[in-house]
């Protein structure tokens, strides 16, 4: 921590509420984030404080009416505690969420509903006590080095979001708990869209499905971060029906593709593993195309590529070499055969997202305009 003189200090705006308890206005402090650091300008002894944001392990929020009272944990085992003015406490507040955890779930949140019990943990519903804002929240035991792994592929993703893609909103460590919150998507799974639409997507709607995730897939690539578990139920819409509104979801298995150590792992979801993993060999990003082929399959046909009416070991035996059944009868369009093929070939001939982006099947059939340029017009006589 690093004490300095100020220079040009704006003056803090305070509210003229009264406070839930008497504190004067030189008392608070004002805040600025930066990059890597917390600048921290005590009016009241007229210093600044510069702090490592690395340095701090968990920090506590607590709005009061007129400031917001926070505490810093840091890693060294000792804590400061501040009262900051609303206007910099809240855009402070907002600025470190995604960097920093938490230790007041409970006082922030209030459970609704489990949506999904999950191993070592569960999916919850839950609102926001302060605006009543739904979230959902991933809550699982602290008791696995993949956790931290999915913290920090999480916290990426959170400083760099896309569209297609949900993004960590804030997290929280308690006791032996680490607590992602997501935006809640009310629009359900892809796999609910599939099963209420009866075979009944059109072609235009799963082509801007597909592009949608590949938009995600591409961005999550270009993070370095392979997701190892592309799946109909981790492909999620913001609100019910639309099918514009797609975000990847669930980073519990993803690695960085950089990280050699992970890349012979064998985890997913049966019926989505590219044949490299159930073979135990070294894999990179394509494991997610060809995962992805299985969902194209399946909104395109409503049918699964592997029968229904296989186990688990005959579905691992077929994958290992590469043997899947395209569904014919709804898979009619060569352009969309010829995309499935692309995807789900063997690894160093398979597409990556560029490439499946850049496929035919997601042309235009024709351009409006040369539409327009061979349609004849009738010339008519002037009766004047």
């Amino acid at each position: 921590m690093k004490i300095t003189e100020p220079s040009n200090l704006e003056q803090s705006q305070t509210d003229s509420k009264p406070s839930t308890r008497p504190i004067s206005v030189s008392e608070t402090s004002q805040l600025k984030i930066r990059e890597n650091n917390i600048e921290i300008l005590e009016k009241k002894y007229n210093k600044i404080l510069t702090i490592d944001i690395d340095d701090i392990k968990l920090m506590n929020w607590i709005k009061h009416e007129d400031f917001y009272e926070v505490t810093f944990n840091y890693k060294q085992k000792f804590q400061d505690k501040f009262l900051f003015d609303l206007h910099s406490g809240r855009l402070g507040h907002q600025a470190l969420m995604t960097k920093v955890g938490q230790d007041n779930f409970n006082y922030n949140y209030q459970k609704l509903e489990t949506i999904k019990k999950i191993q070592n943990g569960e999916i919850i519903k839950c609102r926001k006590r302060d605006n009543n804002e739904i979230f959902a929240a991933k809550i699982q035991k602290i008791n696995h080095f993949l956790i931290e792994r999915e913290l920090q592929i999480n916290l990426h993703i959170a400083q760099n979001p896309h569209e297609n893609v949900a993004s960590m909103v804030e997290y929280y460590q308690e006791n032996d708990l680490i607590i992602f919150i997501y935006p809640y998507f009310s629009g359900g799974t892809l796999n609910q869209l599939v099963n209420s639409n009866s075979k009944d997507l059109s072609k235009i709607k799963v082509k801007t499905i597909m592009k949608k995730i590949l938009s995600g897939l591409n961005h999550i690539h270009g993070l370095g971060i392979i997701h190892r578990d592309i799946k109909m139920d981790n492909i999620m819409l913001e609100e019910i029906n639309d099918h514009k509104s797609v975000r990847i979801i669930d980073f519990g298995f993803s690695a960085f593709k950089d990280n050699l150590n992970y890349l012979c792992e064998k985890c997913g979801t049966i019926g989505y593993f590219a044949p490299e993993i159930i073979n135990g060999q070294f894999y990179n990003q394509k494991c997610d195309i060809y995962s992805l082929a299985q969902v194209f399959h399946m909104i395109l046909t409503g049918n699964p590529m592997f029968d229904r009416n296989l186990n688990r070991q005959q579905i691992i035996r077929l994958s290992k070499n590469n043997l899947f059944a395209i569904d014919y009868r709804n898979v009619k369009e060569s352009k969309a055969q010829s995309l499935l093929f692309k995807m789900l070939d063997f690894q160093e001939n398979r597409y990556d997202v560029i490439q499946c982006l850049d496929h035919p099947f997601f042309y235009k059939s024709e351009n409006l305009e040369s539409k327009i340029k061979s349609v004849e017009t009738c010339k008519f006589k002037s009766p004047f």
